[in-house]
């Protein structure tokens, strides 16, 4: 388990505990007087219920907004450019991010192809958050005879989600770097 999924699962556990106290508080006497099995089964659901929506809105959206959230929130769409060891010709890219609190996903466009995440993820490594994401290419079919379709691994620096940079490798054996910024 990832540590934002970590966190999240403690979050879930602690909001649902604070919800069944909450609800059983709302019961007021009955909950001390009267109370039967049925009634914590009906309690211990609402307190789910209730924290399963506020958690799915959490992930989604209002964790951007959390000043504790400490994930980076990246943008959108980014353009930029990049220069492969293969040619070294400068070539501008687009990046459309996809992002959620415990997801990520990548689609890389350039002139000649059109990369999607097949695995992505962003973590802290060594006090340096880092978007990492493997993809596959698939180029258009004008280009195949000098550019396969291939598989690849993108590493992106966040120092500021206003400019991202980093490399990639192929496994054509070609690597490259890469500078974005939000569009």
């Amino acid at each position: 388990m990832t540590e934002p999924q970590s966190k999240f699962t403690k979050k879930v556990v602690w909001i649902t505990m604070i919800m069944f106290c909450i609800r059983c508080f709302i019961s007021g006497t009955k909950t001390i007087t009267d109370f039967t099995i049925y009634d914590l089964y009906g309690y211990t659901g609402e307190a789910i219920s209730i924290t399963a929506l506020f958690m799915l809105a959490y992930e989604k959206i209002l964790w951007k907004y959390d000043p504790l959230e400490k994930t980076p929130v990246l943008k959108k769409r980014y353009k930029g450019i990049l220069v492969s060891t293969y040619d070294g010709i400068e070539r501008e890219a687009t990046l459309e991010i996809k992002q959620t609190l415990l997801s990520v996903n990548v689609v890389f466009i350039t002139g000649e192809s059109r990369s999607k995440s097949i695995l992505s993820s962003i973590e802290k490594i060594e006090d340096e958050w880092q978007l990492t994401y493997c993809y596959l290419n698939v180029p258009k079919a004008k280009v195949r005879d000098r550019s396969a379709i291939h598989y690849g691994t993108a590493l992106l620096c966040i120092e500021n989600p206003e400019e991202i940079h980093g490399q990639y490798y192929t496994d054509r054996k070609t690597t490259g770097d890469m500078t974005f910024s939000p569009e």
